[in-house]
């Protein structure tokens, strides 16, 4: 682990934020051969009873960055039930060769493992490191923070926010946000119970509000309540295992006794989206850019996608090979997918309301989830799997996410997830014609930002970016549609400091 004698004063990135998303940031850019500096305000990690579900788009995207074993290309499609407010019946479907549909991995077990693989690599991990200022210009953005009762400052080339839902580097550089005031209010604590079998297992609805204990008989059971009527008078009060406790038994109409409470906290159905995720040099990720109702598991696997789409593009324009737009374009896509999450999570919040009009919305529910097609469509929608690609490359279109599939190559067979994990940064122009004429195109200005791989099995030419999404499909002898596909999504040759990183448009200090 760092300590405060062993840094610089500058560093290409500085990562505020060493939880799993600002940690898998920081991984994504060291595995890319960028100077990196992770500031994190905690000690240690601890673990908390939040987001322990990775959904099946974290775990493709996780394989195909190599942070995850890969599966069998072979194995047929796997699905698994899952709740939608409150309701079990949500089918959830992982396409063939793409592994599991969900996996129970916690939050704090990602950030161990992101967190040792960064000090393998020898980037600096500076724990204790509160962050209480950061400033920018155009030379740079210069972080201030604590460590060991001192004040110390830092200057980067690029800052990311990776703080959470209180950011300091969002209030810092004043980003601004689209926000709506809380309705609900929700309690949380592990705590051990005194009648395991007894207990109201699972979601339980009551008339006077909802209990969702994940039960475990031999050790510390996840206590949620939730009360849909009206919000926390203070959520900053510190939340108390005599309260938790009368809540519980107030909403499940009986005792449910239990001891040993821990981890206790508030939340409600506040949410926060920042209307962009890039100002001047510092870019967000995560609970720094986007809050909202933890229902559907949703939350940490909308940080993993802002960490994994925000990497490679960071990566390419902090070794100066793209110009800043290329984040703008990370800004956009990601506060499109977090504004439909936002709005789901609000659907589901309204069908758990308790009296008619949540009984009307949940038996339409109820309906919904009988019909196949709406039920996989809504459960593609919570595991962020709105555009898989069809099964054959061939048929894929700008902006899907390309499903593993097996890939004839010149050296032999392998799949689409594993050249991912050994191009590692770079994209995959994929060419099943003329991939001497694409190799040519490319070495004109992207040879270290994209693999030319000839795939004896694909019919035509594909470009997929180091995340899966597709960029482009068509045939690599259109040389001038794929140049400027090229250049739109990779850069363009050497990049410059300028043109200015736009930062007359954002506030400073």
């Amino acid at each position: 682990m760092t300590t405060g004698a062993d840094l610089r004063s500058r560093y290409q990135v500085v990562v505020a934020g060493g939880g799993p998303v600002g940690s898998l940031t920081a991984l994504e850019l060291a595995r890319s051969g960028i100077d990196v500096l992770l500031l994190e305000a905690a000690p240690h990690t601890t673990d908390v009873p939040k987001a322990g579900t990775i959904h099946a788009r974290s775990i493709q995207l996780l394989t195909r960055r190599g942070h995850f074993a890969a599966p069998d290309v072979g194995s047929g499609a796997v699905s698994t039930t899952f709740h939608y407010a409150g309701v079990w019946g949500l089918e959830i479907t992982a396409p063939p060769g793409e592994g599991p549909a969900i996996a129970g991995i916690g939050q704090s077990d990602l950030e161990r493992l992101f967190t040792a693989r960064l000090i393998g690599l020898g980037t600096p991990v500076l724990k204790a490191a509160v962050v209480t200022d950061v400033v920018q210009d155009d030379a740079g953005a210069t972080v201030t923070f604590t460590h060991e009762g001192l004040t110390r400052t830092v200057t980067a080339d690029w800052v990311v926010g990776a703080d959470g839902a209180r950011s300091i580097v969002r209030r810092s550089v004043g980003f601004t946000a689209t926000e709506t005031a809380p309705t609900a209010a929700a309690l949380l604590g592990l705590a051990v119970l005194d009648d395991p079998a007894g207990a109201p297992r699972g979601w339980v609805r009551t008339d006077r509000g909802w209990t969702v204990l994940n039960v475990n008989a031999s050790g510390l059971s996840r206590i949620i309540t939730f009360d849909l009527g009206s919000p926390h008078e203070d959520h900053r009060r510190p939340l108390t295992a005599q309260e938790l406790q009368e809540t519980v038994d107030r909403f499940a109409g009986r005792p449910v006794p239990f001891r040993h409470a821990r981890s206790l906290s508030r939340f409600s159905d506040y949410s926060r989206l920042v209307d962009t995720y890039r100002l001047g040099r510092v870019v967000l990720v995560g609970d720094a850019a986007h809050v909202h109702f933890p229902l559907g598991g949703q939350g940490l696997n909308l940080g993993i996608a802002d960490a994994v789409g925000l990497g490679w593009r960071l990566a390419l324009v902090a070794r100066r090979q793209a110009g800043p737009s290329i984040l703008d374009d990370y800004s956009r896509e990601r506060h499109a997918c977090a504004a439909a999450v936002i709005a789901n999570v609000a659907d589901q919040r309204e069908r758990m309301r308790i009296g008619a009009v949540g009984d009307r919305l949940r038996t339409e529910l109820d309906r919904l989830l009988e019909d196949r097609n709406r039920n996989r469509a809504l459960g593609s929608a919570i595991s962020a799997q709105r555009r898989p690609a069809p099964r054959a490359l061939a048929h894929a279109a700008p902006g899907d996410f390309a499903v593993n599939t097996v890939i004839e190559t010149d050296t032999g067979i392998t799949d689409l997830i594993r050249l991912h994990a050994t191009a590692g940064s770079r994209g995959l122009l994929l060419c099943g014609n003329a991939p001497e004429s694409a190799r040519a195109l490319v070495d004109t200005g992207w040879g270290e930002r994209v693999a030319v791989i000839r795939v004896r099995n694909l019919e035509t030419d594909v470009l997929v970016r180091p995340d899966g999404v597709v960029a482009w499909s068509g045939t690599c002898g259109d040389g001038n549609e794929l140049s400027a596909c090229l250049a739109e999504t990779f850069g363009t040759g050497d990049q410059i400091a300028e043109p200015p990183f736009g930062l007359m448009a954002c506030p400073t200090r």
